[in-house]
């Protein structure tokens, strides 16, 4: 026992402690849930991207950041386009970038090391920024602060050592301009330098003057690197984009018509954005106790490992406090002028184009730059405050755990999302084999609370491309984004188009099928006139019509049975799921659409075999009209009453469908049911 201490005390010494320590506190947020994590939102463009394999697309592909290309060129032949490696790649690079800022922050003020582990522990974790399980998306945003926080010190670490300065200052030039040219988020983040490289001759010279102006002519190279990209960005780039230009800096250019009310508009940004990270977000974590299932495993998983792990962090913070006590009161000033400069200079990008992180879905995001001012103030300000050793260690050991939780919960809503996702994905897959190219699916709005519609062209495409191409051979379009007459109907042959970052798809309403998909259950569904007037269309009231038109023009002959069934990549669309009750039905479905009606039967058998049952009555009306068909009258009947009791209000689709099967021939029982169902269903839906 003796031992192990003397070797747990050992180590906790040791230089390369602190950045496995800060790498285990990434993992436990981020990483728990490897296995089940998957693609979101903007990832599809870059897991779209990869799938190309044509380099040269990429400078295109990102047109309003072209340089940003760079980090995926770099990547994409040593890492596998998986979700488990791009999670592990985003948390390393964001690992790189904070443990840069942490080795800055020593070398500036050497004393304060136990408040920079601090500073670092709770960046990695920050519960304003959510968007770290968008791996791939966000892949080029942290290689950029990487680069920046890496050129950061190397620029302290040439005053630091000045044998080496001819070294260090090159390399810190050249990665501090490459950065400034991939992505406008860290920009203006430029103007710490000069104030690190005041920071520290200030602690050689007492004449202030002397000071200052070597600070700024030694910041001069990147200053000017600075001025060259502002031009390139702001005059030059826009005139390249096609279609104007994604962040546009709006504010910036009213400041030349309205500066007053500019200015009035720019301090709303910076007061609320302010408000929202310093303040909103650990008041939510701590009280808005609602947001959260306390019946969820994981969220009790999240409150135990983030207390564990945010207590042995400040155990082993508080033995290196013991061995290099912080010199708070001396250095407060100049830590609270970092912080603000860092929070102001990471928000100037996002409020120039008349955004703000506090507001909006996905807004989040913009707070990955000025959370390093955010948590440099929070944690100087929290040391300066509490006066003794252990409230100083309690209150950030507090933060800590509930920034940990946090985001163990957020991952885990991630996880979820990705579940549906998958189940949507290969259902689709299960009832479209193979589609002829050029075809649009147009359905109803996003696949999920984590993904997009404008995102569903790249799925769609990765789905039933046998070869990806840069033309996408089809689309996903919803409701709201397909053309209707005056008369609020869908029509044949109106033209359809979506451009993507790699090229544009060209078809019409003629080559259309529809789609329909619920994340509370049901399968997905393939519209055609067995499915009109479904009441479950009436979950969102503003597509009820859309969907019921959308099958005018739902084309489903486009869907090709005759070729061997493309099965979705695993790598990206994950290993396929167990078959429930919707693998049935969508083979069923496509059966039915086959008039095969034998199989049908046979699946409905599996089925039940296997004690499945729908989720939703229209599930059944494949298994409904293979009995009619099949002249089991009495079974069809018996099955229609079976999905009237699972959805009550299915008569009116259900007299839809019994109207059509009057025209089926054969059974003995034929006319005695077609009756009943007229009587049972037609009268109740008022026809």
């Amino acid at each position: 026992m003796k031992n192990l201490k003397s070797l747990a005390s050992k180590a906790i010494g040791k230089a390369w402690f602190y950045p496995l320590a800060l790498l285990f506190i990434g993992i436990i947020a981020y990483l728990l849930m490897l296995p089940k994590m998957g693609f979101y939102w903007d990832d599809w463009e870059g897991v779209y991207l990869y799938k190309l394999h044509n380099p040269a697309l990429s400078f295109h592909y990102y047109a309003e950041r072209p340089v940003s290309a760079l980090i995926y060129l770099g990547l994409f032949p040593l890492i596998k386009m998986t979700p488990a490696v791009t999670q592990t790649v985003a948390l390393l690079l964001r690992w790189g970038g904070i443990l840069f800022i942490y080795y800055t922050l020593n070398l500036i003020w050497p004393t304060r090391k136990p408040v920079h582990q601090w500073i670092g522990a709770l960046m990695i974790v920050f519960p304003g920024f959510s968007e770290q399980p968008l791996s791939v998306a966000f892949t080029p945003h942290l290689g950029t602060f990487l680069l920046f926080s890496s050129s950061l010190f190397l620029t302290a670490l040439a005053f630091r050592d000045r044998k080496r300065f001819w070294i260090w200052f090159p390399l810190s030039l050249v990665t501090g301009i490459t950065q400034i040219f991939m992505m406008e988020y860290f920009v203006v983040l430029e103007i710490l330098r000069p104030l690190v490289i005041w920071f520290i001759l200030r602690t050689e010279t007492k004449k202030e003057k002397e000071t200052i102006l070597k600070a700024f002519l030694y910041w001069l190279p990147f200053l000017a690197g600075l001025v060259v990209y502002l031009w390139w960005r702001l005059a030059y780039l826009p005139t390249t984009m096609v279609g104007g230009d994604p962040n546009n800096p709006s504010l910036l250019k009213a400041f030349l018509n309205s500066p007053l009310n500019s200015f009035l508009s720019l301090g709303n940004k910076v007061m609320s954005d302010l408000r929202y990270m310093f303040v909103d977000i650990w008041a939510n974590g701590f009280f808005n106790v609602s947001s959260y299932d306390p019946h969820a495993k994981v969220l009790w998983l999240g409150w135990f490992a983030g207390i564990l792990i945010a207590v042995i962090f400040g155990l082993y913070n508080n033995r290196i406090t013991a061995q290099s006590p912080s010199d708070s009161e001396k250095h407060f000033l100049s830590s609270i002028l970092f912080g603000i400069s860092a929070f102001l200079a990471g928000g100037v990008p996002v409020w120039m184009t008349n955004r703000q992180a506090s507001l909006g879905k996905w807004s989040d995001r913009f707070s990955l730059a000025p959370l390093l001012g955010i948590v440099i103030l929070l944690v100087c300000i929290l040391d300066w405050l509490f006066r003794t050793k252990k409230q100083k260690l309690w209150a950030m050991i507090l933060l800590l755990g509930l920034s940990i939780s946090t985001q163990i919960w957020n991952t885990n809503s991630y996880r979820l999302d990705w579940s549906i996702q998958q189940n949507i994905y290969w259902q689709l897959a299960w009832r479209v084999p193979a589609l002829q190219p050029g075809t649009a699916i147009i359905g109803r709005g996003t696949f999920t609370d984590k993904s997009s519609y404008y995102d569903g062209t790249y799925i769609m495409n990765l789905l039933f491309s046998q070869k990806p191409a840069a033309n996408p051979q089809y689309a996903y379009l919803d409701v709201f984004h397909v053309f209707r007459d005056d008369d609020g109907n869908y029509t044949p042959g109106q033209p359809l188009s979506y451009t993507t970052r790699s090229g544009t798809f060209t078809g019409n309403t003629s080559q259309a099928i529809g789609m329909y998909f619920t994340q509370s259950g049901g399968c997905v569904r393939i519209l055609d006139q067995v499915y009109l007037n479904d009441p479950n269309f009436i979950s969102d009231a503003s597509s009820f019509d859309r969907l019921n038109e959308l099958i005018a023009i739902s084309n489903v002959s486009l869907i090709d049975t005759g070729s061997d069934p493309l099965k979705p990549d695993p790598s990206v669309f994950g290993a396929e799921p167990a078959h429930g009750w919707c693998f049935y039905f969508e083979k069923a479905d496509l059966a039915r659409q086959e008039q095969d009606w034998q199989t049908v039967l046979e699946l409905g058998s599996q089925a039940q075999a296997k004690g499945l049952q729908p989720t939703l009555g229209a599930e059944d009306l494949p298994f409904i009209e293979a009995h009619a068909q099949t002249g089991e009258w009495s079974k069809a009947y018996e099955l229609s009453m079976e999905a009237f009791k699972t959805t009550r209000d299915l008569e009116t689709s259900l007299c839809n469908n019994w109207t059509r099967f009057a025209g089926i021939q054969g059974g003995a029982d034929r006319d005695l049911y077609l009756a009943r169902a007229q009587a049972e269903f037609c009268r109740q839906s008022g026809e």
